[in-house]
């Protein structure tokens, strides 16, 4: 019902299956890590362990996260902005 069930629902052809030209929007989660101990059933562990990161996220066929990681922009130099900015706040509240 998730997939091709649910696009023929909802009446679209470019949704539902995995298939060059149709949107490609997934994500995937690692099920073998501590946040996930002793949830035996998948969907269970997803709805009720409350993840708190993906894994992999693909959208519109592009990934995005790749083993937890966003690949779409440098991380470490927003960071080092934020932090700058974050100093520079801190030294003019002070």
């Amino acid at each position: 019902m998730a997939t091709l069930g649910g696009a023929r629902v909802l009446g679209r052809d470019d949704i539902g299956s995995l298939e060059v030209g149709k949107a490609a929007d997934f994500v995937g989660f690692r099920l073998d890590t501590l946040e996930y101990a002793g949830a035996h059933d998948a969907m269970c562990a997803l709805l009720l362990c409350a993840p708190r990161r993906c894994d992999l996220s693909v959208i519109q066929g592009r990934v995005v996260v790749e083993s937890g990681r966003l690949v779409t922009l440098d991380l470490e130099r927003f960071i080092a902005r934020q932090n700058e900015l974050a100093r520079r706040l801190v030294e003019n509240k002070c």
